[in-house]
């Protein structure tokens, strides 16, 4: 490589910032750190340290050596975006749950882990078809099956959306989701279908009783002539239905004697994933 000095004016220029891109490249200076993301994190880290019942945004300011104003459009970003809380009443600041959860696997990702071992303790009991589904986006969407060792082969495959109404899964998950949600995800799911209509609407009310009292949905037949179905709930820690499992099969092996048994035993695998989750239900009074 030529020496600097014997290259042109403008290659000698371009030579030089380079040089200078590379060592900036490889040793990072205080110019390049990003201001106010590092005042953001120097923030969270005094709120971590600080009492448990929050920080005041003057504590926060002098123990960040920063102007009141900085601090105070930093925590409201933070909070806009759910990873502060602001209580009024004392006037603090604490993390939240959030930020702490990054630093976990999703919810999502951990329920699919610990089914396996579930999925496969059924199988081993029922030799039936063991389904995996989850609320995406207001859709009910299989995610996981098992084929069994005596089933027909379900039309439904992993990835699809499945009828909310209809199947085990989807009902098992909407009758323990706030009324105003459930209905706008069935509703949303029976646009254009005419063999759904207001009056089954209605009724599905009743129905999502029964499955909250008896823990388990069932899919008699409705999705597909010749198959029963049996699901329940899946609950993450805040307490909201987002997935279930089910035993799925043909209505001569899967007879009104054993959906009973089936359905006890899958609300007893659900219920302790959603334990694992860190789900506590309700005591009642």
């Amino acid at each position: 490589m030529a020496p600097v000095s014997s290259l042109a004016p403008g290659r000698r220029g371009r030579y030089r910032y380079g040089l200078d891109l590379v060592k900036s490249q490889t040793r990072p200076s205080g110019l390049q750190q990003i201001k106010v993301l590092r005042k953001a994190f120097e923030i969270l880290e005094i709120l971590h340290s600080g009492a448990p019942d929050g920080v005041r945004l003057s504590g926060l300011a002098a123990k960040a050596r920063l102007p009141r104003p900085t601090v105070f459009r930093i925590l409201r970003t933070l909070e806009s975006m759910g990873y502060v809380t602001f209580d009024p009443a004392r006037e603090c600041y604490t993390i939240s749950d959030r930020l702490t959860d990054l630093g976990q696997p999703s919810t999502p990702a951990t329920f699919t882990r610990l089914a396996q071992p579930a999925m496969l303790r059924l199988l081993a009991l029922f030799e039936q078809t063991v389904n995996l589904a989850m609320l995406e986006k207001g859709a009910v969407v299989k995610r996981d099956l098992i084929e069994g060792l005596r089933s027909v082969r379900m039309k439904t495959l992993a990835g699809l959306v499945i009828s909310p109404t209809k199947t085990a899964l989807g009902k098992a998950i909407l009758a323990h989701l706030p009324a105003e949600q459930a209905l706008a995800v069935a509703r949303e799911a029976q646009k254009g279908r005419r063999e759904e209509s207001g009056t089954a609407l209605g009724r599905l009310a009743e129905e999502f009783e029964e499955i909250r009292r008896v823990g388990f949905a069932i899919d008699n037949e409705e999705t597909e002539a010749g198959l029963r179905c049996v699901g329940a709930p899946v609950f993450d820690k805040s307490g909201a239905a987002f997935g279930a499992l089910s035993v799925s099969g043909s209505s001569s092996a899967i007879n009104q004697e054993l959906i009973t048994k089936i359905g006890r035993q899958v609300r007893k695998e659900c219920d302790e994933i959603s334990f694992a989750l860190g789900y506590l239900p309700a005591r009642p009074e």
